[in-house]
């Protein structure tokens, strides 16, 4: 079940109901019926909301595959710049795009010298 799961990594990570309820926007009326198992089969986007919250993979919460230990840090990463990029504009996305061409022109440089 997925509540015992979003309850064990909220408390590994010493976070109490209300700040993963606010984190993920989610009330915390209806979080707390979800890991008491009174509420046994929330939306995706509640999934994802709570997985992002505790920055873990959605998958984990459902208990599909790797365990939140397992987790790398770079899927993490991942995670959280794709829900980054899904919130800036055009602008804002053409100078990420240059940010990470000079980075990697600086990596690239540094490798040839």
């Amino acid at each position: 079940m997925i509540g015992p799961r979003i309850r064990t990594i909220r408390t590994k990570k010493k976070m109490s109901l209300s700040q993963l309820a606010e984190r993920s926007r989610v009330t915390k009326s209806y979080l707390s019926q979800i890991e008491r198992n009174i509420c046994t089969n929330p939306s995706i986007e509640f999934v994802e909301k709570v997985a992002f919250a505790l920055n873990v993979n959605p998958e984990v919460l459902l208990g599909w595959g790797q365990n939140e230990d397992e987790n790398s840090n770079l899927d993490n990463h991942f995670l959280y710049v794709k829900k980054c990029l899904l919130t800036i504009d055009d602008n804002q996305l053409k100078e990420l795009k240059d940010y990470i061409d000079f980075t990697l022109w600086k990596r690239d440089k540094k490798i040839k010298d």
